[in-house]
C-alpha cells in the first residue's frame, strides 16, 4: 500500500547555491534517500488494485491470457510448418538438384568429346582455312 505524506512549505529550507555548486546540483548523501523513498513500478502497478474494480481486472486479465495463447499456439504452428518444409525441401528437392548439376556436366563432357573428335577428324589444312578465315580486319 502506497502512503502519502503532505510536506508544508515552512520545513522547506531555501539554501543559496554558489557557481561551484550549480554544476552538481544533489550530493550523493540525497541520492541514497532518493533510492530509499523511490516507488518502484511495481508497487504502483499493485496500487492500482484498490482503483481498478475486481470485475475489470478479471476481463483484461482474460483477455491478456487469450492474447498470450493465441501467440503461443500461432507460435508453435509456424515453427511446426517451418520444419515440415525445411525437411521436405532437404529429401526432395536436394537430391533432384545434384542429379540435375550432374547431367548437365554429362552434357558439357559429351560436347566437349564431339569438338574434339571433330577437330581430329578434320585435315590439316582445313582447320588453318577456319582459323585464317575466322580473323577478317574491317573492310576486306
Amino acid at each position: 500500500m502506497v502512503k502519502l505524506e503532505e510536506v508544508s512549505l515552512d520545513h522547506v529550507e531555501e539554501e543559496e547555491y554558489s557557481e561551484s555548486d550549480s554544476s552538481s546540483v544533489y550530493s550523493s548523501d540525497d541520492d541514497e534517500d532518493d533510492v530509499e523513498n523511490i516507488e518502484s513500478i511495481l508497487d504502483r502497478i499493485w496500487a492500482l488494485q484498490d482503483v481498478i474494480p475486481a470485475k475489470t481486472r478479471k476481463s483484461i486479465a482474460d483477455k491478456c491470457s487469450s492474447v498470450y495463447d493465441f501467440g503461443k499456439a500461432s507460435t508453435q504452428f509456424l515453427g511446426n510448418s517451418a520444419w515440415v518444409l525445411t525437411t521436405s525441401a532437404l529429401l526432395l528437392v536436394l537430391p533432384l538438384m545434384i542429379e540435375l548439376e550432374h547431367e548437365q556436366g554429362l552434357i558439357e563432357y559429351e560436347k566437349m568429346q564431339q569438338q574434339s573428335t571433330q577437330m581430329l577428324s578434320q585435315p590439316a589444312d582445313q582447320q588453318q582455312k577456319k582459323q585464317a578465315s575466322g580473323i577478317v580486319p574491317p573492310g576486306f
